[in-house]
């Protein structure tokens, strides 16, 4: 585990020196400020719509973060031949998969934690008190981001940095887009048809199931405690199947 951890925080100094993230921050924090003048734009219950823009901005800045740096971790180790002397050392192909797949969590929460305690200020100050429906946005951020790191992960086997972005991305649109269209295709198909939908919806990433963006923006009850612990468990056997997956691609993919 410590090979593991070394290729993580590796990952994580990656992003401290780089000032994309820096501008995203300053971004958020600069543009809910302005948004939180509710006299300014005149509007009851403007504080909804900065909540439901911000867990938005939040949640996409992360993402982004998230398939960008695990995305281009395998193909330019690759590219670079500095995957050689990395599996020369004893550490198995499987292990390098997770380790880059931590970094891709790590990166991505630390991110996250950052762009939600920015968030969580303007909400506490917009009238919002259910901590525990906040504390539930945050376990589903961080899961959301175990998902997207893994998926990513994934596809490195296959696709290069550009493509498996551009595929992440549209797969994120289209399930998040799509999810209500797709369940109805199935209710309305019958047969055979219907059986082959079904195994397709159930093999699908089901991204939707993390957003709570509705749920924080009108202040709602949380979730009961077993929908949470359904989806952590539902985020923990995706997650080690695609991982178990790629390891075994990986191991027998000629370098």
């Amino acid at each position: 585990m410590r090979a593991v951890w070394a290729i993580a925080y590796g990952m994580v100094k990656e992003l401290v020196r780089k000032k994309d993230f820096y501008v995203l921050v300053i971004f958020m924090f600069v543009l809910l400020g302005f948004l939180s003048y509710q006299n300014f734009f005149q509007v009851k219950g403007i504080s909804r719509y900065v909540r439901d823009f911000g867990y938005s901005l939040l949640m996409f800045f992360s993402f982004t973060i998230a398939v960008t740096f695990t995305a281009k971790q395998l193909p330019s180790e690759i590219e670079s031949k500095t995957i050689y002397p990395l599996l020369a050392k004893p550490l198995s192909r499987h292990m390098v998969i997770f380790g880059k797949f931590c970094g891709g969590v790590m990166i991505s929460t630390i991110s996250f934690t950052i762009f939600y305690a920015i968030f969580t200020g303007f909400y506490m100050t917009g009238g919002g008190k259910s901590l525990v429906l906040l504390g539930q946005g945050f376990i589903f951020g961080v899961l959301f981001l175990c998902m997207v790191s893994a998926l990513v992960m994934f596809f490195s086997n296959f696709i290069t940095m550009s493509a498996n972005v551009t595929f992440i991305f549209l797969l994120y649109l289209t399930i998040r887009g799509f999810s209500d269209f797709l369940r109805g295709i199935i209710l309305f198909s019958k047969g055979i048809v219907a059986t082959l939908y079904g195994i397709l919806y159930c093999l699908l990433p089901h991204l939707e199931f993390f957003d709570l963006r509705i749920r924080i923006t009108h202040a709602w009850d949380p979730l009961p405690m077993w929908v949470v612990f359904t989806v952590v468990g539902y985020t923990v056997l995706y997650c080690c199947m695609l991982l178990s997956l790629a390891g075994y691609i990986f191991e027998r993919k000629r370098l």
